[in-house]
């Protein structure tokens, strides 16, 4: 997201001590900091809090900025939180919060839940704390200092997790918004259905953006030898400028827990949505690379000329934390197709990011 004076923002979560029976579900659960670019390509980050600066240093000021809440027990966020999406939403869209950052997130607290069959990331029987996610919002007027918005349900979050035997009654993961229209809001999320042993994606439609209703899963990814046999996660739905259509950016998830990026096409952003055969972006070939193990939870950002921004995270093995973030420039192919678009990792040298 950029602002008035042509800088770049990133919210990112991360974790000094990953959750590890947690990766599979959410490889980054920790906290939300924020960095700025000038460009979008070479970050200023910090290891610390933000500040609060004010003036011509404010620009600068980055770093921690949403840690879980311990401030009160009952709440969804207790144990870990995971940015997915920070917006601006404007009249058009929303009555109220006009002009201010919305940050959707999810967030786990300390029940210790039973981990099923076929979920990646910890022994199937073991109780993990934090697994049980729900969607959570944040509002702030500086994209520093946040205020979390208490929703109905006990917890807070803006909706629960599904009822026994349903295909989302494990968590809800990266909730991510669309402004379709006026009063048209969309937002995705993934669980994993423990019946069919697979990521799905679903949608729930909401007028206000504090208020949802879930409408079920959307998609699910590919069938068997698919690069995302085994479901499909943490998707970023935009519609093309160009185009129309709407695309699904989204987490491939392979039968061995690779995770590739994915693109599916709709015309209407709701249903009959259409998978590219191939993932537009695999891990690196080079055994050596940041993100040869796998790559995921995508971000994309439309530039001009039919151009887009792919940012995504990455890491080294097959399975584990995220380690780092990376960006893929891409556009349509030779027949300008937004279905068939194309892309390139973004290679160079490590740029100094971050300040003591």
């Amino acid at each position: 997201m950029g602002d008035n004076e042509q800088r770049w923002y990133m919210w990112y979560s991360g974790n000094s001590s990953p959750l590890s029976n947690l990766v599979g579900v959410s490889a980054a659960a920790g906290s939300v900091g924020v960095a700025v670019s000038s460009d979008g390509i070479n970050w200023l980050r910090s290891e610390g809090l933000v500040e609060g600066r004010r003036g011509a240093d404010k620009a600068d000021d980055v770093g921690l900025t949403l840690q879980p809440n311990s401030d009160n027990w009952w709440t969804l966020d207790t144990c870990h939180l995971a940015v997915s999406d920070v917006q601006v939403l404007s009249n058009s869209s929303v009555s109220s919060g006009v002009g201010v950052y919305w940050m959707f997130y999810s967030g786990g607290d300390f029940e210790a839940v039973q981990v099923p069959d076929g979920l990646p990331g910890a022994p199937a029987g073991t109780a993990v704390e934090g697994l049980r996610m729900r969607p959570g919002l944040a509002m702030s007027q500086d994209g520093r200092n946040w205020a979390r918005i208490e929703a109905d349900h006990h917890t807070g979050a803006l909706f629960d997790v599904g009822e026994s035997g349903q295909w989302d009654s494990l968590f809800i993961g990266h909730p991510q918004v669309l402004a379709a229209g006026p009063r048209d809001m969309r937002l995705y999320y993934h669980s994993y259905d423990s019946s069919a042993r697979k990521f799905k994606i679903g949608i729930a439609n909401g007028k206000d953006g504090f208020n949802w209703r879930k409408g079920g899963p959307v998609f699910s990814g590919g069938q068997a030898g698919d690069f995302d046999e085994a479901g499909a996660a943490a998707c970023h739905v935009v519609q093309d400028p160009d185009s129309k259509q709407y695309l699904m950016f989204y987490e491939g998830v392979a039968s061995d827990g690779t995770r590739s990026i994915g693109l599916a096409t709709s015309g209407d952003g709701s249903s009959n949505w259409q998978r590219h055969p191939q993932p537009i972006l695999s891990p690196s070939g080079n055994p050596a690379a940041w993100d040869a193990g796998s790559v995921g939870t995508p971000s994309a950002v439309a530039m001009s000329l039919g151009k887009w921004r792919l940012y995504y995270a990455g890491r080294s093995a097959q399975l584990g934390p995220w380690e780092g973030i990376g960006v893929a420039l891409g556009g349509p192919n030779s027949e300008g197709s937004s279905s068939e678009l194309t892309f390139k990792r973004r290679t160079g040298r490590r740029q100094p990011s971050s300040k003591q």
